[in-house]
């Protein structure tokens, strides 16, 4: 097996970190905030290009990744007999988030105190942080994994921190990775109990106490309502049994209450924590250089919204089934702080002389939120210029300024777009800074366009160190498209398909540069229902892929260089086209991997190919199917909350390995990791502590204390394991 890097925390989170920087001090309002955007634009600016110059030679670095999986914590209503049985978010994630965090340092302490004992180091890190709501965290591993085989490794740990997280839960808790809880935004969806229109966010449905309380969260949602306005709006279709009910317009009405909201022909919500409240399934790439990182970008540009259909599971909003699948069109309106004119446009026989100190005068038309899917592409080739089809908003200044830098053109065109947005949370202690070593302000345009990929440079600190340093860390590919999938084993088969493929990408150099607009079109087609197996999406079918003769069968075949294919063609073939799953067996078999690894690769791309032809369903047709066939469910559209708790439930137990579920994943089966105290803990809790300690597993009311029961092992007799596997 692989080794896994051994980076300090700091150095491994900075890896996968995406959220911004959680700077602690108080946030400026936004009518503070103004006359600073332009000063964060222009600094931003220079302050990428400071790690450019200092890191754009960093060559050879190995081939680090990770996951990041984001969860939701729930609670339980009532039981499985209750005709009234519910379930709400808990907003409890600080308290988790803590208890878990001291978990981890604790552990940390007992590993480090026996290894310096000269006793086997048993700890296997997990790393813990706040993600926007106060029912969410996200989990990553502590140490990047090296190499496809790391992969090996990757399940294993994403069980290992569903263990450890449940461990840190209440009776009557439970976290099913899911993205989202079909009731959020219902009435009495919380728990505790919290009333909404609040100063934050204004909704008619969800409180301000749903937001982490760190003070970026918050603003964030604050200024996005004020920059833009307005509430948001987010609209999406609506289910019924028989039909999709009319197409969503320009002009659809803005309800003023619960009632009016509810009784449009659409699903309709109006609050950040709608969007960023849906947990999704994230891998982070280190390449070998800045060349390549660009390279891998834009590769893996046209498979976004082939994992996005792959990985569907979002059904639900509001409680009500929604007639599209996934969460994508609901968190890019839910962020989105476009100006009305930046929306429309301004009527063509009316002057706007707008806002000097906003992005484009808050009056350049702006085509979509700035959570969406990619506009460009950033590589070196001459596919590049060709394939870039869609116009990009930037400021021609800033691409001076890049080019003028160092920068090349299609680089500087991207930042330069990343710019055209204005910085939305600003820290009065953090303005002036020191361009050549700081990068609040890059960061803090760069982390907030969520996008279905980010470009990631190295951290100027940690650029700088030696390759061979374990806290190093190069140039960046975070793919952001995938939806969190309610087994490990699934995540761990995306995850792992993500890693396994840019590997493919860059062995057999492959070319799948599509039009831009294409890729545009695909994501958008990406988000109906059923649409892995439904649908059908624009890809390239001359990939140059291999050499000789079989090179030249797929450049001079009579195919289309771009055709619409479904999902299950792109990724098993069609005529010459060879397929990208074929592909990654073949580069199996080429690559010198332990037997073990290409066994488990085999499982997973077995799977994937399943779920492309429709023989294992996607999360969210598991999902509508569960509510829709549930004794409770009455025909109207709407979740029932008895039918959201059995389904919690559900979610639970399958990700627990408690549960068959074939429909989602076959015939695979996979436990929940026991984890067994050390000789110490257990005479700890031999002496009667009289708090419960955070390293022992606490069961769940209704469901097995952990799978040692179910297997009939006895955990004190199981001494100074830190975990046992359990399959």
């Amino acid at each position: 097996f692989a080794r896994v890097v051994r980076a300090s925390s700091k150095g491994s989170r900075a890896l996968f970190a995406d959220m911004g920087f959680l700077h602690e001090s108080e946030p400026l309002a936004w009518d503070q905030a103004l006359d600073s955007l332009r000063l964060v634009r222009e600094h931003g600016i220079e302050q990428f290009l400071a790690v450019f110059r200092r890191c754009r030679h960093i060559e050879g670095d190995a081939f680090k990744w990770g996951d990041e999986v984001e969860h939701g914590i729930f609670s339980l209503v009532g039981g499985s007999g209750d005709a009234s049985r519910s379930v709400r978010i808990a907003l409890r994630s600080p308290e988790v988030l803590a208890e878990l965090r001291a978990m981890e340092a604790k552990r940390g302490e007992t590993s480090k105190a026996a290894c310096s004992e000269g006793k086997a180091c048993t700890h296997e890190p997990c790393t813990w942080m706040p993600e926007y709501g106060r029912w969410m965290l996200e989990s990553t591993p502590g140490h990047p994994f090296e190499g496809v085989e790391g992969t090996a490794q990757l399940e294993a740990n994403m069980k290992l921190r569903r263990a450890r997280l449940a461990a840190a839960l209440q009776p009557g808790e439970i976290a099913p990775t899911v993205t989202s809880m079909p009731l959020f935004g219902v009435p009495g969806f919380c728990e505790p109990h919290r009333e909404p229109n609040g100063p934050v966010t204004g909704s008619l449905f969800v409180p301000d106490e749903v937001i982490f309380p760190h003070p970026r969260f918050p603003t964030l949602t604050k200024n996005i309502r004020l920059r833009r306005g307005s509430r948001v709006e987010i609209r999406r279709p609506r289910f019924e049994a028989t039909k999709a009910l009319s197409k969503l317009g320009k002009e659809d009405p803005i309800p003023t209450s619960q009632a009016e909201a509810d009784a449009l022909d659409h699903v309709y919500a109006d609050a950040m924590a709608f969007g960023m409240g849906n947990c999704c399934l994230q891998v982070t790439m280190q390449a070998s250089s800045l060349s390549e990182s660009r390279y891998l970008y834009d590769q893996l540009a046209p498979l976004t919204s082939i994992m996005l259909a792959l990985t569907a599971a979002t059904p639900f909003m509001r409680g009500w089934i929604c007639d599209d699948d996934t969460r994508w069109g609901q968190l890019a309106q839910s962020v989105d702080d476009r100006t009305p004119f930046e929306r429309s446009g301004a009527p063509s026989d009316v002057t706007v002389d707008g806002d000097e100190r906003l992005a484009g005068r808050g009056v350049q038309p702006l085509p979509k939120s700035r959570y969406d899917s990619i506009d460009c592409y950033i590589g070196e080739g001459p596919e590049v210029a060709e394939n870039n089809d869609l116009p990009l908003v930037l400021d021609e200044r800033h691409v001076a300024r890049l080019i003028e830098g160092g920068v090349d053109e299609a680089l500087a065109r991207h930042i330069a777009h990343l710019f055209a947005r204005d910085p939305l949370v600003l820290f009065g202690d953090r303005l002036h800074l020191d361009d050549e070593h700081d990068i609040d302000h890059w960061e803090n345009l760069q982390s907030t366009n969520w996008q279905t990929l980010r470009w990631k440079p190295p951290p100027p600190h940690k650029g700088s160190l030696s390759s061979s340093d374990d806290g190093h860390i190069g140039w960046r590919v975070e793919f952001r498209s995938m939806e969190v999938q309610i087994t490990d084993f699934e995540n761990a088969a995306f995850s792992s398909f993500i890693v396994l493929l840019s590997r493919t990408i860059l062995e057999s150099k492959l070319n799948l540069y599509i039009p831009m607009s294409k890729v545009e079109r695909n994501m958008k087609v990406a988000q109906g229902r059923e649409a892995c197996t439904s649908e059908r999406f624009w890809f390239r079918t001359n990939i140059s892929a291999g050499e000789g003769a079989e090179a030249e069968q797929i450049a001079t075949s009579d195919m289309e260089p771009v055709a619409l294919m479904t999902v299950s063609e792109i990724l098993m073939g069609k005529g010459p086209f060879p397929g990208l799953i074929p592909l990654c067996h073949r580069h199996l078999e080429a690559a010198d991997y332990e037997p073990a690894t290409r066994k488990l690769l085999r499982e997973y791309l077995a799977f994937i190919a399943r779920r492309a032809e429709g023989k294992v369903l996607t999360a969210a047709t598991w999902m509508r199917s569960f509510v829709l066939n549930h004794e409770a469910y009455q025909q109207d559209g709407r979740v029932p909350p008895a039918a959201a708790h059995d389904l919690m439930i559900a979610a639970a137990e399958i990700g627990e390995g408690q549960r068959p579920c074939p429909e989602l994943v076959g015939d695979v089966v996979r436990l929940l990791p026991c984890e067994f105290p050390t000789p110490t803990e257990t005479e700890v809790a031999a002496q009667g502590a009289a708090v419960a300690q955070p390293w022992l597993l606490r069961p769940r009311a209704g469901t097995f204390p952990c799978c040692s029961q179910a297997a009939g092992v006895n955990k004190t007799e199981v001494p100074s394991s830190d975990r046992l596997m359990i399959a």
